[in-house]
């Protein structure tokens, strides 16, 4: 059977259609020396195609300001991570549009493991990955483990809220469940079980590759009592409520640097959830004030979980 890490490792080795590694080479000569690796994740690695949608990337740097370029950019990154971008190139005879997280070697590391107590990172990168660009074999090994290590943060925090025998399906709709419920998310609450019908085996995959079944059922054990599932949901609640309460915080910040950002976040919410926003000009101008206000009129109509 393969271990964790092989899955990780070959599912990111898989060829990419060609526009997105373009943007990963426009990533790493736009973040300079200074990048270690670039990740691609997100609905255009699922689909193949980032055709009506926009490209998610994660770039990975040595030193924040001299990625940056930007002192008090880099203070907030690391005060609050990850810096939000909207990029775009011409590639074709098109534009391609990206999403880009830029955070540190550290903090992604951090951020994928179990010290982290919020689902930001490891239930981000629990899901399907490709690094596209490490600079070295050892930069390249330690996404590669971070990536294994996400999978396995995420499926623990979750199996520890089952009192009887589970699937891997039965495990990874109520990870993401959890870990959707534990952010401001334009999705419905049926993503997450999307998500997982529709790459099955993978989830089939890594989990056997974390937890051994019994023999007779196909089912994996419960590996706590009432008790423990009680403390889990307790831990749960208080996840919820730290991880929507750093969202809230990283939009604000989100105002100063993500160029493009109130037209990106827009539509996303209408695209997931089917509640329209029209803004002004005039909204446009002011990102800081126009979001705090959008945020809480979206939520009302039901545009944020």
């Amino acid at each position: 059977m393969s271990t964790l890490t092989d899955i990780i490792a070959a599912e990111s080795a898989k060829p990419v259609f060609p526009a997105a590694r373009a943007f990963a080479d426009e990533l790493r000569a736009r973040y300079g020396d200074s990048t270690a690796a670039v990740i691609f994740y997100g609905s255009c690695l699922r689909a193949q195609t980032d055709n009506g949608l926009i490209l998610d990337f994660y770039v990975v740097v040595d030193r924040l300001q001299a990625a940056l370029k930007n002192p008090i950019s880099a203070v907030g990154a690391r005060l609050l991570p990850p810096n939000v971008y909207y990029h775009e190139m011409p590639y074709e005879d098109r534009k391609l549009r990206a999403k880009v997280a830029v955070l540190s070697v550290r903090q992604f590391l951090r951020g994928t493991g179990s010290d982290a107590f919020t689902s930001a990172l490891w239930a981000r990168f629990a899901q399907p990955a490709c690094v596209l660009y490490a600079r070295s074999a050892e930069i390249e090994r330690r996404m590669i483990a971070a990536l294994a290590e996400a999978v396995t943060t995420t499926a623990v925090r979750a199996a520890a809220l089952f009192t009887a025998p589970f699937s891997a399906r039965d495990l990874w709709v109520r990870a993401f469940k959890e870990t959707y419920a534990a952010e401001l998310r334009p999705e419905s609450s049926g993503k997450s079980v999307e998500l997982i019908d529709r790459d099955l085996p993978r989830y089939e995959a890594v989990t056997a590759a974390l937890f051994e079944q019994d023999g007779e059922t196909g089912l994996y054990p419960a590996p706590g009592d009432e008790k423990t599932r009680e403390r889990a949901l307790a831990t749960w609640r208080l996840r919820r409520l730290a991880g929507k309460t750093l969202n809230a915080a990283r939009l604000i910040k989100a105002a100063f640097t993500f160029s493009g950002g109130l037209d990106y976040a827009v539509a996303k919410i209408e695209r997931h959830s089917g509640v329209k926003i029209e803004l002004t000009e005039k909204e446009k101008r002011t990102p800081l004030i126009t979001g705090v206000r959008l945020f809480f009129k979206v939520r009302r109509r039901g545009g944020l979980n």
